[in-house]
């Protein structure tokens, strides 16, 4: 047994991804199995990121500009899009630090400070959650659904955080290997992959996700929603503490409130890059962007970035990157 558990864990270990154990695809071994399971969904990159474990905190801390923002940036940002009309133009770096289940943008904010990711700019996707928490709460917490916990890392050690990668990932490969002698219910939940360069989610494995005539987002919430003075007290605060140039933005959902974006980025003294369109495509009614709507999207943010003077002043100086 010994033997085998020693043979395994060399396996595991040459295999190169980013952190041991990881399920990395064969061709790109910066993708890594970051959400996953047959009939309970489990999620990695928390753990990761928050005790930096694998290459995720050191790219992020290489980035110029970083976004932050719950699955509706994991979403709505195409990676392709940006790298050809952001870094390949402007020679910047971008990062995608938004967490699938995690609305408040408090937990991003924690793994800054606590590894000192300093980027030129931030872009805030400043949503009040789709219903499920403004990204400005100071709340921990995470939710797949109806199910709402606590977000386990930030109560872990580094050991223990280590433990759970490894024991996911090993369950994944474990279902994955059995899954034709089972009967998995109506088969495998989505899953998906992230990129630890960029950040970036593949999000092809989600239903229509892919498909072409996916229904376009159709704003529901009543215009006529606005902010509070808790909301922007966090919010100045949250700026404050990154140390950075921040603009805030918005990616459209049935649920969504412009209104509440514009009238905090006026009360901090911020600005704001909003797309002039909300009517995306989107793969599940208006919740999330397809992947044609993240394509359009991500161009229209480049768009709507260039106009403000915290990007001019970023690009105007040039790449740090370069000697």
């Amino acid at each position: 047994m010994a033997a085998m558990l020693g043979g395994l864990c060399l396996s595991l270990a040459a295999q190169g991804g980013d952190h041991f154990s990881a399920i990395s695809r064969v061709d790109d071994h910066a993708w890594y199995r970051n959400f996953g399971g047959d009939r309970v969904t489990e999620i990695q990159d928390q753990d990761l990121f928050y005790h930096g474990i694998g290459r995720s905190i050191e790219h992020a801390r290489q980035a110029d500009i970083i976004i932050l923002g719950s699955s509706l940036v994991s979403f709505a940002v195409d990676q392709a899009v940006m790298r050809e009309q952001l870094e390949q133009r402007y020679g910047l770096k971008f990062y995608n630090m938004a967490f699938v289940g995690v609305a408040s943008g408090e937990f991003a904010r924690q793994i800054a400070l606590k590894h000192h990711v300093h980027p030129r700019l931030w872009v805030l996707n400043a949503d009040d959650g789709g219903g499920g928490g403004n990204f400005f709460h100071r709340n921990l917490t995470r939710a797949f659904g109806a199910d709402v916990r606590p977000i386990p890392s930030t109560k872990l050690s580094r050991y223990g955080a280590t433990y759970e990668i490894i024991r996911r990932n090993l369950r994944w490969r474990v279902e994955d290997a059995t899954r034709h002698a089972r009967d998995a219910l109506a088969g495998p939940l989505p899953r998906f992959d992230r990129d630890d360069r960029t950040g970036a989610a593949d999000m092809s494995a989600f239903p229509r996700f892919l498909a072409d005539r996916n229904p376009t987002v159709k704003m529901t919430r009543d215009p006529d929603c606005h902010t509070t003075p808790d909301i922007v007290a966090n919010a100045r605060e949250f700026v404050q503490s990154l140390g950075a140039p921040v603009i805030l933005t918005f990616v459209p959902n049935f649920h969504g409130c412009v209104t509440q974006v514009r009238e905090i980025a006026a009360a901090i003294g911020v600005e704001t890059a909003l797309p002039p369109r909300t009517d995306y495509s989107s793969w599940d009614g208006g919740g999330h962007l397809d992947a044609r709507g993240a394509a359009d999207f991500t161009r229209d943010l480049v768009a709507a970035l260039k106009t403000t003077r915290a990007f001019q002043d970023l690009s105007a100086n040039g790449d740090r990157r370069q000697p």
